[in-house]
């Protein structure tokens, strides 16, 4: 499976690319080096494209299995957060946050300031674990 989805890495959607990094973190499968880079390569070039629960679940996959994200793909996730911060559901932002404090990715001031608004916003959405 590895092989295949690294020959078609181009082809992967935001979804796609969030999904499989998802379902290997779910099963504690770590991706080998290649894959994790066609991975992260995808995501960077398609980070416009990602939806909010998409960036989330990316960030929270490689945060479960201690991929470091590098600084292209955790900036590139970061803008594209920020930019879409007002469609964020709770759920995504505190799993986008634990990723990022779990990878000792510093979230940076407009991340921090977006996320704060936007838990400010939902704040009655909201629900205990």
């Amino acid at each position: 499976m590895s092989r295949r989805a690294v020959a078609i890495a181009g082809e992967f959607k935001p979804q796609g690319v969030a999904n499989l990094m998802w379902a290997l973190a779910t099963l504690g499968v770590e991706p080998d080096a290649e894959l994790a880079t066609a991975m992260s390569r995808r995501a960077v070039a398609s980070a416009g494209e990602f939806k909010p629960q998409d960036v989330a679940n990316l960030m929270w996959a490689l945060a479960t299995l201690g991929v470091d994200p590098g600084a292209e793909l955790a900036t590139a996730m970061s803008r594209q957060a920020v930019a879409s911060a007002g469609e964020l559901k709770p759920q995504e932002m505190a799993n986008l946050m634990w990723a990022m404090a779990t990878l000792g990715v510093e979230p940076g001031a407009e991340l921090a300031t977006a996320m704060s608004r936007r838990a400010v916003a939902s704040a009655g959405e909201f629900k205990p674990q």
